[in-house]
């Protein structure tokens, strides 16, 4: 049987960056599709309208595409209705998802492309994560156009980019017009609520019930049209564990998490290159800002992370360091479906061993963090540091 290396599979080579820099223009295509392009009439006007249209006029030309997309989508989504909804209303999720979560850039991404490795699970692709209103019923001619339009590597990491690949669910949701923080992209500068939804435990019923229906319709339409396991991954999903165990019993749950030396500015980063390609606003360089909004991320999605996950048994919820990862994959799989017990493991181990010898020269961005923010991630981190064993310096 084919083993992965243990001794760093990954030979990247580091690209430096600075999280108080702003980033540099990046080479998202004005025509690439955007977070909002699977909205509805209706679920687009809404947007715009809870944040009173402050779009910068140079965000125009995205205005009106967007809005375009929107009328298309409102058609196909009413005959993905009239075809399908019957089906999808009666479809069963016999085998409880499997979620991958975690906070941004501590390698839910990884985990998620290894783990669908397996042939008999399958996950929602960017194709399918952006249009959830109407994928059955246009996917044979839109998936195509689609991976033409994206780009060929995400602005974030460089990291391939098509139509097939794995995404979150969470864009599902904001397609659906339901409540997820991520529709505070299109407004960053705006003072929203959006974020509050990281932790679901303070929602109130109406959110509750509009991420429960999306969840359930998406789920339902990806079963029945694959007729597989779901395996699911979205940073959101941390802090709504509590609810996503009671609405889909037995569900596993793979958390991953990271040193917040190297997490934190990449996850800054990450927010100033989403205000910068997705937001109708003029993007923000205030570097504090970002680094505040990502202490209150965490601190609001492992609130709740922490208060619930000790009502798993083990065989529901396994933690995992990123470096552990990295530096042993074929153990950390392996410990992964035996805790949890899944199947299928040996069938996935040769691929995860293919997996990284492809993107073995993959280069991956480096942050150049001064000992300042050090100690503020080391102070306000430290309940992370302890629970997920990382050490300060």
């Amino acid at each position: 049987m084919p083993t992965v290396p243990n001794s760093k599979p990954i030979q990247a080579t580091p690209l430096q960056h600075n999280p108080t820099d702003k980033p540099k223009p990046n080479s998202y295509p004005p025509w690439a599709p955007r977070f909002w392009g699977g909205l509805r009439v209706l679920d687009y006007f809404q947007l715009l309208w809870q944040n009173r249209f402050r779009v910068h006029p140079s965000k125009y030309p995205m205005l009106i595409l967007v809005g375009i997309c929107s009328l298309f989508n409102s058609v196909f989504a009413a005959i993905q209705r009239a075809w399908f909804s019957r089906k999808i209303r009666k479809t069963k999720i016999e085998q409880p998802p499997i979620f991958i979560i975690g906070h941004w850039r501590s390698g839910t991404t990884l985990m998620h492309e290894l783990m669908v490795q397996e042939d008999s699970r399958t996950y929602p692709n960017n194709f399918e994560a952006f249009v959830p209103h109407h994928f059955l019923v246009t996917g044979w001619f839109l998936r195509p156009l689609v991976n033409l339009l994206l780009p060929k590597k995400r602005p974030m990491d460089d990291m391939n980019l098509s139509a097939t690949a794995p995404q979150e669910d969470d864009f599902a949701l904001i397609s659906l017009g339901a409540a997820t923080p991520y529709r505070k992209i299109a407004f960053a500068n705006n003072r929203n609520q959006d974020h509050l939804q990281l932790n679901l435990n303070q929602a109130d019923p109406k959110t509750l019930t509009s991420v429960k229906n999306g969840l359930n319709y998406l789920f339902k339409a990806l079963t029945l049209k694959h007729g597989k396991q779901l395996i699911l991954k979205s940073p959101p999903h941390t802090g709504r564990i509590k609810q996503l165990a009671k609405w889909f019993p037995g569900a596993k749950f793979i958390h991953m998490s990271r040193h917040p030396h190297k997490m934190v500015p990449s996850t800054i980063r990450l927010w100033q290159l989403l205000d910068q390609t997705q937001g109708y606003q003029s993007a923000t360089n205030d570097s504090d800002a970002w680094k505040e909004y990502v202490f209150t991320c965490k601190d609001l999605m492992y609130d709740a992370y922490h208060d619930f996950k000790n009502e798993l048994p083990e065989n529901q919820l396994i933690e995992i360091q990123f470096e552990n990862l990295i530096a042993d994959p074929e153990s950390t799989i392996r410990r992964i479906h035996q805790q949890l017990e899944l199947e299928g493991v040996e069938d996935l181990l040769p691929k995860v061993t293919a997996y990284f010898e492809k993107t073995r020269d993959h280069k991956t961005n480096q942050s150049v963090i001064d000992d300042s923010l050090k100690a503020e991630i080391d102070s306000h981190w430290i309940r992370y540091l302890e629970e997920f064993g990382y050490q300060s310096n």
